[in-house]
């Protein structure tokens, strides 16, 4: 194990340090690992929501309750920080274990007899959550009032915290009910359901986001550690689906020294195929548990990002539109064309 490295990271989401590790004696009863692992996460600042959801307010929204600064979501499609629930329907299943992920425990699938919970009560119950986390702030003599009042009627799902959340069999309701009280829906996935992210055709996020680990099978194996076989196959099954969206579509690529960033050429290739309408560019940051196996070496530069981003932009028919320096993340569009503000007028 390599040696975990000790930096500030107040750019980074503020990611807990510790790891969960599950005592050798429960690791293979599943409900008891469940509950210890709940237990520990609690105690790192997330807040649970029925049997398998969870938020953390995450710390773009609390400096921008501060008036400090905004998240690069904030700059690229005009999300309002301090108004964005971040959270997740699967808080510790996913079928990718990777090497990148700052969760700070081992993920697991979800059992056949899982007992999921209905969307409006994960809807509601994550806004009461963030309501309460929230309420520290009128005690803050630093908080920006206006934002904070505002911060308790959010405007934004992010549905982006932990695990895939295409593992959740009610994802459409989710989303349908999100936007039917005039929010907007993110949806970040690694697009290994193909059965899902064809279900949502008819349930459409405000923005779908398709995290992309690399251009061959061998380099997804090496990055994104899946648990699961034909991850490839459906990944592609996915990428073909992205152009029949009529929502903002996102490829994401997060690059890691050593592991995915090489290959410009494969990647601009891909997104051709796909043919999302935007792709982010965006370095691996060394936060939380992605510290057990990488270190801040590991971590691009944000010019290393422009760089690969000039070089998708070259092969590819997709424009360098924007950027956010503090994110190590370059913003590209197919012909140039910059997204809406989607604040105001959510999808």
């Amino acid at each position: 194990m390599l040696k975990i490295l000790n930096q500030p990271q107040a750019e980074c989401n503020a990611i807990p340090d510790g790891f969960v590790d599950v005592p050798e004696e429960i690791s293979d009863k599943i409900d008891a690992k469940l509950d210890f692992m709940r237990e520990k996460t609690t105690q790192m600042g997330y807040r649970f929501v029925g049997r398998h959801s969870a938020i953390k307010v995450c710390n773009w929204t609390k400096e921008s309750i501060r008036g400090k600064n905004v998240c690069y979501k904030n700059k690229f499609y005009g999300i309002e920080s301090n108004q964005c629930v971040q959270m997740t329907p699967v808080m510790f299943f996913c079928n990718f274990n990777c090497l990148h992920c700052w969760r700070n425990f081992d993920y697991m699938l979800p059992r056949k007899e899982e007992q999921w919970d209905e969307p409006v009560s994960v809807v509601n119950g994550c806004i009461d959550a963030q309501r309460q986390v929230l309420q520290g702030f009128w005690g803050n003599e630093n908080a920006d009032f206006k934002k904070l009042e505002e911060a308790m009627m959010p405007k934004h799902f992010a549905i982006s915290l932990s695990g895939e959340p295409m593992l959740y069999p009610y994802l459409p309701g989710m989303i349908d009910e999100i936007k039917s009280r005039g929010m907007t829906a993110y949806l970040v996935s690694n697009g290994t359901v193909p059965g899902m992210t064809e279900r949502l055709l008819e349930h459409q996020p405000t923005n779908l986001y398709i995290s992309v680990y690399g251009t061959t099978p061998e380099m997804y194996k090496r990055t994104a550690v899946p648990m699961v076989k034909g991850f490839w196959e459906n990944v592609q099954k996915s990428l073909s689906l992205i152009k029949e969206f009529s929502c903002n579509t996102v490829f994401r690529l997060t690059l890691t020294k050593g592991l995915n960033l090489r290959d410009p050429e494969g990647y601009a290739k891909l997104i051709e195929s796909a043919m999302p309408k935007f792709v982010e560019v965006k370095a691996f940051m060394a936060v939380g548990g992605s510290r057990r196996v990488l270190q801040y070496t590991d971590m691009p530069l944000h010019s290393e990002m422009q760089e690969f981003a000039r070089k998708i932009e070259e092969n590819s028919s997709y424009k360098i539109i924007n950027e956010k320096a503090d994110s190590r993340v370059v913003l590209l569009s197919r012909k140039g064309k910059p997204a809406e503000n989607i604040s105001t007028s959510p999808q």
